[in-house]
């Protein structure tokens, strides 16, 4: 199937963004309990952390959470933050005073006011217009208008602006959507405009489309692109298939090579291998798809943290073709990624952001 189409399962609520009939992206809803990165929530200082301007804290569910920049905070002093990672096994929620509130067109950010306009709105009577149509919700509060924006009716922004900022004045979590992964889906997937937002019957009642999410709410082309029917879209479009596949280390490439990628407590490791192919390009033909399909096979599985690639055996010289083909291929994914370079054992290293939990332990 040609188009962009947002697929959403019945609850609890996952999503799953299908362009062209392939599966780029899955936000599963996190396991009950679990905070979810963005989440606005009241804490409580336990102690501070001496010598280095850090403070546990108390979160909600006697959850722990380690804020950074605690420097004047004493114990028992509320605050509000915002996760901004995950924990690993045994540590503490990595948590912020400095709260980005995110919608389609705008975000809010609370304590740093002003407003801004995205460096991808280029026109110059665009980005006068917007930011004149946009205010500040209250003295202390800013916006930056995001580049979906350009797509957005004026009066929508201003709506969204409106939602978020009624959001922003709950507490305890209350200023985050009760399902994040759709709010986020809608917030992030909807650039361009997808052609089909998939519902399964059950959603129609089981959200209050008029409040959660709010997107919905003020923006009539997404209200427009939202479609109803039987079944589950996650079937439909082939998403729990991939899912299958995804529960396997291995990732098969089109020329008949492989990656298997696989997780440790440290770090990922990906190994890449020609199959049955044994002709002189064969490693580096392999390498080539293996750095297209990198990201996607990241992103699909929830992984982040240190990844280390052993690409297959290739000439030395034909290293800068796959160093251009994954800065190619990450520049067109959504989570900070950095490109560390080769070791000198010939792997190649990079970072990225954990902003997601493993898809398995999810699902």
């Amino acid at each position: 199937m040609k188009g962009r189409v947002i697929a959403l399962t019945p609850p609890p609520v996952h999503a799953a963004l299908v362009i062209d009939g392939r599966v780029e992206d899955i936000l599963p809803s996190p396991p009950e309990g679990q905070p979810h990165i963005g989440a606005i929530m009241s804490a409580r200082v336990d102690r501070q952390i001496s010598g280095q301007n850090a403070a546990f804290v108390t979160l909600p569910g006697a959850l722990q959470g380690y804020l950074r920049e605690a420097k004047g905070l004493k114990s028992g002093d509320a605050v509000r933050v915002m996760v901004t990672g995950l924990p690993e096994d045994g540590k503490a929620v990595p948590v912020s005073h400095r709260i980005l509130l995110k919608g389609r067109g705008v975000i809010l950010t609370p304590g740093r006011p002003g407003v801004n306009v995205s460096r991808q709105i280029r026109d110059p009577d665009l980005r006068a217009r917007l930011a004149a149509a946009v205010v500040q919700p209250d003295d202390e509060t800013g916006v930056i208008i995001r580049s979906a924006a350009r797509e957005i009716d004026e009066a929508a922004l201003m709506a969204e602006c409106a939602a978020l900022s009624a959001r922003l004045a709950g507490s305890d979590g209350a200023a985050t959507s009760a399902h994040p992964m759709l709010a986020e889906a809608l917030r992030d997937w909807t650039d361009p405009l997808p052609e089909i937002i998939a519902c399964p019957t059950e959603l129609e009642d089981h959200l209050d489309w008029e409040r959660d999410p709010g997107a919905l709410h003020h923006d009539p082309d997404l209200a427009d692109a939202l479609r109803f029917g039987d079944g589950d879209p996650f079937d439909h479009f082939g998403v729990w298939d991939e899912i299958e596949k995804l529960k396997s280390p291995r990732s098969d490439l089109p020329s008949g090579g492989w990656m298997a990628i696989e997780t440790t407590r440290a770090m990922v490791t990906v190994d890449v291998n020609t199959g049955e192919q044994f002709t002189g390009g064969a490693g580096m033909t392999a390498n080539v798809e293996a750095a297209r399909e990198l990201p996607r096979q990241l992103r699909l599985r929830g992984l982040g943290g240190q990844v280390i690639v052993d690409f297959a055996p290739m000439k030395k010289q034909h290293r800068k073709k796959i160093e251009e083909t994954l800065k190619q291929a990450f520049r067109r994914d959504p989570i900070e990624t950095t490109l560390a370079g080769w070791t000198p054992l010939g792997n190649f290293e990079l970072t990225r952001k954990r902003e997601r939990r493993h898809l398995l332990e999810c699902l």
